[in-house]
């Protein structure tokens, strides 16, 4: 069997989006996936267990090693040790934002959770620089912040900006998101969560199929 380790939240639209994700993987897969969250007390034995974290903090290094040491299951590889295509997608889904412009027209702001343990995450975004006119990488509950980042970028006179939120799933994140850009007075829109992405489901599929093969 296998498992997707979703983090939860309070915003039921996590859930929703989190079931999609996995109902539509388990498609690419052509197997069985199951959602599970942190929350839970062990998995199920004999499981594939793919941890859906972008970075190595807190629930990377607690969370994940507690369900790993209560569970006979194979931990996979969270997502941040596939830092590059996750990129490549963010940056996707930032230049949908202005279909009508090319990628070299748009200023994309890459908003992370916080930079300590996003460093790889943080790194790939910074190697996608160069397909826009302007990008950077800013902290939601780190320096430089998304604040910070858009008052510069407003005091600069930036244009067809497009914030595109680190977030697999709608939740707090992505509140926070909206709200900083709305208090910001920046003429800018937000990314959708990375979960949209069309290849999302088919990645996670193969990292699935990466785990059987190692």
């Amino acid at each position: 069997m296998n498992i997707l380790l979703a983090h939860g939240s309070s915003d039921s639209r996590h859930a929703t989006q989190a079931q999609l994700l996995t109902d539509r993987a388990a498609e690419e897969l052509g197997e069985t996936i199951e959602l599970r969250f942190l929350s839970s007390e062990k998995m199920p034995d004999g499981t594939h267990v793919l941890p859906l974290l972008l970075g190595e903090g807190w629930h990377a290094k607690h969370d994940i090693i507690r369900l790993a040491a209560a569970s006979d299951c194979t931990m996979l590889h969270s997502l941040s040790a596939r830092s590059i295509p996750i990129a490549c997608m963010a940056a996707d889904l930032a230049i949908d934002c202005f279909p009508d412009l090319q990628a070299s027209q748009c200023s994309a702001l890459f908003s992370i959770y916080h930079f300590d343990g996003f460093e790889t995450v943080s790194k790939a975004l910074e190697g996608l620089t160069q397909r826009f006119s302007d990008a950077a990488v800013a902290g939601i509950y780190s320096s430089p912040s998304l604040e910070e980042s858009l008052a510069q970028w407003r005091e600069d006179g930036m244009q067809n900006i497009v914030v595109q939120p680190m977030a697999l799933f709608e939740g707090r994140t992505m509140e926070h998101v909206r709200r900083a850009v709305v208090q910001s007075e920046v003429d800018a829109q937000v990314g959708p969560v990375l979960s949209s992405h069309a290849g999302f489901p088919g990645f996670i599929a193969d990292c699935f199929r990466e785990s059987y093969a190692s």
